[in-house]
């Protein structure tokens, strides 16, 4: 009878020591590469093939999301405001919403799921067929052949991709707004002008410099922590994908409140 809570304590400690262990294992890795992305010598061609990589590659399917989520924004908005006579306001609940949260999340989701999996499969490869431990008999270090320029060019054109999807993320807007709410373009345009402010814009892009970062990070240390063949190349893709997204949510709530309590809204 008493085995039963002995062994939920026993597991539960070991869990906790678990986490621990990742948790202390993750922050060292990412202060290696950190290390490495903030001193010289920068690879900047490796940087530009990566940044053509996951940024040019990865725009298609984020500004395809960045469009229908503001089509959906105008249109949930539109169909509650018009209940109320405030049709007019639309466009600039709509813009701020997506300036300030949806277009930066989301784009970050889909860009980092894609980005993750890519990067540590692509390292895990090399992890379970020994090309890591070339690079260090060779006396290359990998974390700055293979982690840095991907952390850099992630942490910079995920920003890039976030600005251009706003614009995108508007005109899908501004087409649901006159053709679902008939709201005339100019007045659809005016009223967001009214609506918009920089801090709204910068808040929002500002989050996306950190997004890249943990997306890129997350990647690059399941790649080098890859282990069990293919099957765990397979894994270590799963796990990076479901871990980034897992921080994006936590860091994307941290930053939205760090950032109403720095401009006060």
């Amino acid at each position: 009878m008493t085995s039963a809570p002995l062994n939920l304590v026993a597991n539960v400690g070991r869990g906790t020591l678990d986490l621990l262990q990742f948790v202390g294992n993750y922050f060292n890795f990412f202060l290696s590469v950190m290390g490495r992305v903030l001193s010289p010598p920068w690879r900047y061609r490796q940087i530009m093939d990566q940044a053509v990589l996951i940024g040019v590659k990865s725009f298609p399917i984020a500004a395809l999301t960045s469009i229908f989520v503001g089509m959906v924004m105008v249109l949930q908005t539109g169909v509650q405001l018009v209940k109320f006579g405030s049709k007019n306001y639309v466009p600039g609940i709509s813009f701020i919403a997506n300036a300030r949260e949806m277009v930066p999340a989301f784009c970050a989701m889909v860009v980092g799921a894609r980005v993750a999996a890519s990067i540590t499969a692509e390292i895990g490869t090399m992890r379970v067929t020994e090309q890591l431990d070339a690079m260090d008999i060779l006396n290359v270090d990998p974390l700055r052949y293979l982690c840095a320029p991907r952390v850099i060019a992630m942490t910079l054109m995920l920003p890039m991709i976030s600005c251009i999807c706003l614009v995108t993320g508007y005109l899908g807007g501004k087409a649901v707004g006159d053709a679902a709410l008939n709201i005339d373009p100019l007045q659809y345009y005016t009223t967001t002008l009214a609506f918009a402010k920089i801090p709204d814009i910068v808040g929002g892009i500002a989050k996306t410099f950190v997004f890249g970062l943990i997306i890129a990070v997350s990647g690059c240390y399941y790649g080098f922590n890859t282990s069990g063949g293919a099957a765990g190349v397979g894994r270590a893709t799963t796990n990076s994908v479901v871990f980034a997204l897992i921080q994006i949510l936590i860091f994307d709530y941290l930053l939205t409140t760090l950032i109403l309590v720095i401009t006060g809204m």
